[in-house]
């Protein structure tokens, strides 16, 4: 819409409030009742694992008969569930394991049970493994219950791989149950086989290795992180503090040095694959075709990726995708290969991101897709049928839909339906995919569909009765034009009893760094019930999705390419200069809020954009970025050595002196990622500056903050900070 609400659509809107007052009773949206009580459960399917070669999946629930927990395995199409594995065949020296995760092999045939998990950082943890054959109902551990990461199974089905403790690579027979140690290097700072805290972080994987297709060979990274300064933080808790170190390149300092090998399951000297220089290298991804490896190179400046295959001996190499930008080159999914080499893989290259399907030796054979909209995700192929299978907002930035399209480009269909953002997962057939689909004013709800996007039926459904009893209300999109001439688009949450003749302060929600989007027609999860529980308190929700953001192609994200802050506070003063437009919009009472990168912009908000937000609750921020890791600053903010000014300006401790408002700093201190340090300085240059700030400090807790009530306290105490201050 051109206006946020226009008149039309303000007497719509109170009319049908009006309605709800006459069918419904008012209920008073509670923190407990969002946070304690679970009321607002949305449709889920679990943590559920395809069955190979079917189409089926299965999952771990309480079992009525046996007491347990069995695996049941559920029939796409007809819904019908039976049991697949009972619980009491999960059953070892008298006690019932405690299964967390599970996946099968291959031929379906052997479960990999995972128990004792053990977290590490956001994303990696260890666990004790146990191998459950089906055929032969025979539950075996797996090395003698150590605790093992990065486990996977052989292409197959006969062999499976591990890392131990030692940071070595292990592969062991299950029929033979022998354990063979592949790599003897392993230690505190050599790696085998598994990434650490910067991979982990910024390049989505802590998975170091890759089964080749015939099971006879493994290719795996070697990180050395010797030269990496290690982060010290303390976890309190106990009598005497425990000393945390984590391996964190911040901006401009020593990245790991990463090598790629390829070894034999037989065993003996590792092929390292020759890169001819290491340093100052990332390589984020690898994968196999055939008997050849491919393995992906970035320069420390992230403006230049080269994928690379290197031939069944390991030594001659061909290049096969090469991208160059002005700024930086995101990473997407490996090339996906067919069976005769070529292959299909993303690219920015044409300014938004498209597929493009190349022959074996990287010439280009067409571009698959193009236009003004971005392939979100590659997801399959099949060759069979010719078709190629992605996600897209071809119909709205603020939307995402399932496509299939022919390898020329030609035959392009949507598969999913209506407004939202639909998920899809493709069954092992690709007869039929799970739409999970939601929008901001729909939860989620699951559809099962045929591959050509007929509806077969509903799986899950999200129950509405909380949502109409409480009386939400939902975000409406507003485009709004900035000073330049530019077009942003935003959304915007009302109150459930919204009076134009009123005036409300304004909580605008933030994140807007590189890539990210903000408003999208999505239904929302924690932070979407706490805007509601705000809505009724009397305040106007908003987002927008600034300059530098996702989904309007590669040229509008460089925008804020070497300083992150330009945009992200230029724009949302734009936001709030367009709601000074209407009566009802209080800009003398904007608070802003946010988490992580939302953090830094609240934070650059009541410093930088002091005349314009009153009020902010800044969760875990960055504050400097000379604070934060390599890896993304340093793609998005460019090297410190050859932007110490953009550093400066992108700082928060910059502005310090201009902050006039009310700000609530918030920090977890066993935070690994933004580290508490951050906030820290912060408050450190308010003192100087004789500023009153309020902090928060969670004990021991990670980025997320959470456990221990964590979260019911933070977000209580965000909703009083903004009725005291705002």
């Amino acid at each position: 819409m051109s206006a946020i609400i226009s008149t039309e659509k303000v007497g719509r809107f109170i009319f049908f409030q009006l309605i709800l007052l006459i069918v419904l009773p008012a209920r008073e949206l509670t923190l407990d009742a969002i946070f304690k009580e679970d009321q607002f459960k949305r449709a889920s399917l679990g943590r559920f694992k395809w069955v190979p070669e079917t189409d089926s999946y299965a999952f771990f629930s309480d079992d009525s008969i046996t007491g347990g927990k069995s695996l049941f395995q559920v029939d796409l199409v007809t819904g019908d569930t039976t049991r697949l594995v009972s619980s009491e065949n999960f059953i070892t020296h008298e006690d019932t394991l405690h299964i967390t995760g599970f996946r099968f092999s291959p031929d379906g045939d052997n479960l990999l049970l995972l128990t004792q998990r053990k977290k590490q950082w956001r994303h990696s943890f260890f666990g004790v493994y146990y191998n459950y054959s089906i055929s032969q109902n025979q539950l075996t551990p797996i090395a003698k219950g150590e605790h093992l990461r990065n486990i996977k199974y052989a292409p197959d089905s006969k062999k499976i791989a591990y890392v131990k403790e030692d940071n070595n690579l292990y592969i062991i027979d299950i029929l033979q149950r022998k354990e063979k140690k592949l790599t003897r290097d392993g230690s505190e700072t050599i790696l085998n086989g598994y990434r650490g805290w910067l991979y982990e972080e910024e390049f989505g994987s802590f998975d170091g290795y890759r089964w080749s297709p015939d099971s006879k060979n493994i290719l795996f990274f070697r990180e050395d992180q010797s030269h990496v300064k290690q982060f010290t933080y303390l976890d309190e808790k106990g009598l005497y503090p425990e000393v945390k170190q984590v391996y964190y390149p911040k901006a401009g300092e020593e990245n790991p040095m990463v090598k790629t090998g390829v070894i034999s399951v037989r065993g003996g000297r590792t092929s390292w694959l020759n890169f001819e220089e290491y340093e100052d290298i990332y390589f984020p991804k690898a994968g196999w075709f055939e008997d050849e490896a491919v393995v992906a190179r970035l320069n420390r400046k992230q403006n230049h990726l080269e994928w690379i295959k290197f031939n069944s001996k390991y030594r001659q190499r061909m290049l096969i995708i090469e991208d160059i930008d002005s700024a930086w080159v995101d990473v997407h999914e490996n090339p996906l290969f067919l069976t005769d080499g070529s292959f299909l893989f993303t690219s920015e290259r044409s300014g938004y991101r498209h597929i493009f399907y190349a022959e074996s030796d990287g010439s280009i054979i067409s571009q698959v897709t193009e236009g003004e909209w971005e392939v979100k995700r590659l997801v399959d192929v099949d060759e069979e049928l010719g078709k190629i299978y992605f996600t897209a907002n071809r119909e709205s930035i603020l939307e995402q839909h399932f496509y299939s399209v022919n390898p020329d480009g030609s035959g392009l269909l949507q598969l999913t339906s209506g407004p939202g953002w639909h998920s899809p997962q493709l069954s092992p057939t690709k007869a039929y995919f799970i739409d999970s689909y939601s929008s901001s004013k729909t939860p989620r709800k699951i559809l099962l569909k045929t591959i050509q996007g007929e509806t077969i039926r509903v799986m899950q459904e999200t129950d509405m009765e909380p949502y109409l009893e409480y009386e939400f209300t939902y975000p409406e999109f507003f485009d709004f034009a900035t000073a330049d001439g530019v077009t942003l688009k935003g959304m915007i949450t009302l109150p459930w009893n919204f009076d134009e003749e009123k005036k409300y302060p304004i909580i605008i929600n933030g994140y807007g760094l590189a890539g990210s989007q903000m408003a999208a027609d999505r239904w929302g999860g924690r932070n979407y019930l706490w805007h509601q529980y705000m809505a009724q308190n009397g305040h106007i929700i908003v987002s927008i999705n600034n300059r530098q953001t996702g989904g309007r192609g590669k040229a509008f994200k460089n925008l804020g390419y070497r300083d992150l802050g330009k945009w992200l506070i230029n724009d949302h003063i734009e936001a709030v200069n367009y709601l000074g437009k209407f009566p009802y919009a209080d800009t003398s009472r904007v608070g802003v809020w946010g988490w992580s990168g939302g953090g830094y912009f609240t934070a650059l908000a009541l410093t930088k954009g002091a005349d314009y937000f009153t009020t902010g609750v800044s969760v875990a921020p960055v504050t400097d970025w000379r604070l934060y890791d390599t890896a993304y600053t340093e793609r998005y903010m460019g090297l410190l050595s050859e932007n110490e000014a953009g550093y400066d300006t992108a700082s928060v401790l910059t502005y310090v002196d201009q902050f006039k408002g009310k700000l609530l700093l918030v920090h977890g201190t066993g935070d690994d990622n933004v580290h508490a340090q951050n906030s820290l300085w912060l408050m450190d240059k308010f003192i100087e500056s004789g500023k009153q700030v309020d902090m928060l400090f969670y004990p021991s807790r990670s980025h997320g903050i959470y456990g221990g009530n964590a979260t019911y306290h933070l977000y209580s105490r965000m909703a009083e900070y903004f009725f005291e201050n705002l």
